[in-house]
């Protein structure tokens, strides 16, 4: 042999779903009569939901990060064979909230400590915002840090695009300091 030719292709792995399933023991205690004992459930996102962190991050990055609506998402789903309607995505991403907002306080805290800050609001499209026709325009804020090493992008919607959006996303905000 005088060596050898290597060349690189790309490939994919499309999307896989699978189900997990959660078993716990029952036990009984034939001394104390207690009755029967369940081992506890593994702590979920979203109690009494099928939804699993691997699956509410996939929609919260296609929904957030790659502007896919929720209806596009269900149709994907459906070609998966998965009925999960955009009500239901929806609820579990306002649930979602909840579950990451120590996570946001924490980035939000990292970005407002930058030197300085990107901002820019983009319209979006909300069908069944309270007191707004699905035709009226909503905003989602997005904020990026400036500093590479400490690289935080972070969404907010806003009904408005007003002054008083961006001073309550900057009321802690330093800037650069001149000395």
């Amino acid at each position: 042999m005088i060596g050898e030719e290597t060349s690189e292709q790309l490939d994919i792995i499309p999307a896989s779903v699978r189900v997990l399933v959660h078993v716990r023991k029952k036990y009984v205690c034939k001394a104390c009569e207690e009755g029967i004992q369940l081992a506890p459930l593994t702590p979920q996102p979203i109690p009494k939901s099928m939804a699993s962190p691997g699956l509410l991050a996939y929609i919260a990055t296609a929904k957030y990060q790659d502007g896919l609506p929720l209806y596009r998402l269900d149709t994907i789903f459906k070609r998966m064979h998965i009925d999960l309607g955009r009500n239901t995505q929806a609820r579990w991403m306002i649930n979602g909230t909840d579950l990451m907002r120590q996570l946001y306080n924490l980035l939000e805290e990292i970005l407002l400590s930058s030197p300085y800050v990107h901002c820019d609001e983009t319209v979006v499209q909300v069908l069944k915002e309270p007191d707004k026709t699905p035709q009226s325009r909503s905003y989602m804020w997005v904020r990026a840090s400036g500093l590479p090493d400490k690289k935080v992008i972070l969404f907010d919607y806003a009904p408005g695009r007003g002054g008083d959006v961006a001073k309550q996303l900057f009321c802690d905000y330093k800037g650069l300091s001149s000395n």
